[in-house]
C-alpha cells in the first residue's frame, strides 16, 4: 500500500493496495481483518455496484435474491435517550455482532467545558480561521457504564443538562429485519420517538457504448516497477470513476476537443466496446450488508462461466465524521479468476512448472480515499 498522490495534492490522499481473492468464503464467518473485507467495514456508506451489461443480464436476479432488504430509520432524540433503560439494555448493552458500543462527540470549545466530560482537541490541518474542537470518545460497553457508578453518573448530568437538545439520528437496527418475528418489531424502543423509515431501494442505469480499457483485463500481477504501477492503477481508477459519474468522455464514439478536454483514455489496444449497468443504492447502510453483497458479487460474477471477462467496480461514498484524518470512501475492482491469471515470471527457480503465477480465487484492487 502507498500513497498514490503525495506530492501531488498535500489535502487529499489515495492509497492503493491489490492481491488475490480467497478461493473460498464461508458465508457464516466472512472475512473481516483481512484486505479487502477490513476496509469494507470500515463506515457505512452510500454506494454503487458497476458491471458489465452482459453480466448483469446472467446473474443480478441471483445476486438480488441474496440480499437482505435494506431499511432504516431518521429519528429525533436527545442524547439522554441513549442511557435510558430499554434503550441502553437492548441496543448499546446486549452483547450482538454489531454494536460496538461506542460513542463519539465532537463539540465546540465553550459546550465542551460546560460539559465536563474528557475528550482531545481535533486537528485542524492548519487551516486558519477555525474554531478549535474538541472529541470525546465514550465506551458505554465498559463494565463501569452502569447507572450508580460515578464516571458514567457524570455522563448522564452532561446529557440532561448540558447537551440535552434533540438531534437528528440514522438508525439501522438488526433486529428488526424483515424476518424478525412481529412482537419485536413492536416493543423496540425506538418506536416511541415515532421514527420514519425509509427503504433503500436500488435503481439500475444502463449506460451508453463505453470503450473498455485494456488495462482493466488485470496485468496487475506483472512485475511492474512502482512508478508504472502507480500510472496504471490511477488510469483505472479515473476510468471507474468517469463511468459511474456516466461522463460522455468514456463513451465509444466520444469526439471532444483536447482543448475543452485534458482526458485521455488510457494507453493500449482500446478495441472492446461494451454497455454498463450501474446499480445504486442512496442511504444508510451498514458495512455488514456491503460486505454481503461484495462476497455475493465474487460468487456470481467473478466466478460465473457464462460470460467472457467477468469483473465488477463497488464503489462506496463514506459519511463525514471527522474534518481531518477522514475516509471519504473507497472502490474495489474485482476481476474474475481468468482475468487474475495472467502469467507472469515468479521469483523462484527457473523450472517451467514454476513459472506461472495463478490466483485462482481471482484478485482485487482497491482504492481508498481520504483528505488530510
Amino acid at each position: 500500500m502507498y500513497n498514490a498522490l503525495q506530492g501531488d495534492a498535500p489535502t487529499s490522499k489515495l492509497y492503493v493496495s491489490h492481491g488475490p481473492l480467497p478461493k473460498k468464503i464461508d458465508a457464516g464467518q466472512p472475512p473481516s481483518k483481512k484486505q479487502p473485507f477490513s476496509s469494507i467495514l470500515k463506515h457505512a456508506f452510500i454506494h454503487s455496484i458497476t458491471l458489465p451489461e452482459e453480466m448483469y443480464e446472467i446473474v443480478w436476479s441471483d445476486i438480488a435474491s441474496k440480499l437482505q432488504p435494506l431499511k432504516y430509520s431518521r429519528v429525533i432524540m436527545p442524547l439522554s435517550v441513549l442511557l435510558e433503560g430499554d434503550f441502553f439494555n437492548r441496543y448499546i448493552k446486549s452483547d450482538n455482532l454489531y454494536g460496538t458500543g461506542q460513542l463519539r462527540l465532537e463539540l465546540p470549545r465553550e459546550t465542551y467545558e460546560k460539559a465536563g466530560l474528557v475528550g482531545e482537541p481535533i486537528r485542524d490541518a492548519g487551516r486558519k480561521h477555525m474554531k478549535t474542537r474538541y472529541a470525546i470518545e465514550i465506551d458505554l460497553r465498559k463494565p463501569s457504564m452502569v447507572h450508580g457508578k460515578k464516571g458514567f453518573e457524570r455522563i448522564v448530568w452532561a446529557f440532561k443538562n448540558v447537551l440535552n437538545d434533540a438531534v437528528t439520528w440514522l438508525f439501522y437496527d438488526f433486529d428488526t429485519a424483515e424476518d424478525a418475528p412481529a412482537d419485536i418489531k413492536e416493543t423496540s424502543p425506538l418506536t416511541k420517538h415515532h421514527p420514519v423509515t425509509r427503504a433503500c431501494e436500488s435503481r439500475s442505469i444502463s449506460t451508453a457504448p463505453v470503450t473498455i480499457p485494456e488495462s482493466l483485463h488485470s496485468k496487475i500481477s506483472e512485475p511492474w516497477s512502482e512508478s508504472s504501477l502507480r500510472t496504471h492503477v490511477l488510469e483505472l481508477s479515473e476510468w471507474l470513476s468517469l463511468v459511474a459519474l456516466q461522463s460522455p468522455r468514456v463513451h465509444a464514439d466520444d469526439e471532444i476537443d483536447p482543448y475543452l478536454s485534458r482526458y485521455s483514455r488510457p494507453e493500449g489496444d482500446l478495441t472492446e466496446i461494451k454497455k454498463l449497468v450501474i446499480v445504486k443504492w442512496s442511504g444508510f447502510i451498514p458495512a455488514e450488508w456491503l460486505r454481503q453483497l461484495f462476497i455475493v458479487c465474487i460468487d456470481h460474477c467473478l466466478r460465473h462461466r457464462s460470460a467472457s471477462s467477468p469483473w465488477f467496480a463497488l464503489s462506496c461514498q463514506a459519511f463525514q465524521t471527522q474534518v481531518v484524518d477522514c475516509h471519504d470512501g473507497y472502490t474495489i475492482l474485482g476481476l474474475s479468476p481468468n482475468e487474475a491469471s495472467h502469467t507472469a515470471p515468479t521469483d523462484t527457480g527457473h523450472d517451467g512448472a514454476k513459472g506461472k503465477l495463478r490466483q485462482e480465487g481471482g484478485s482485487y484492487v482497491l482504492w481508498e480515499y481520504a483528505h488530510a
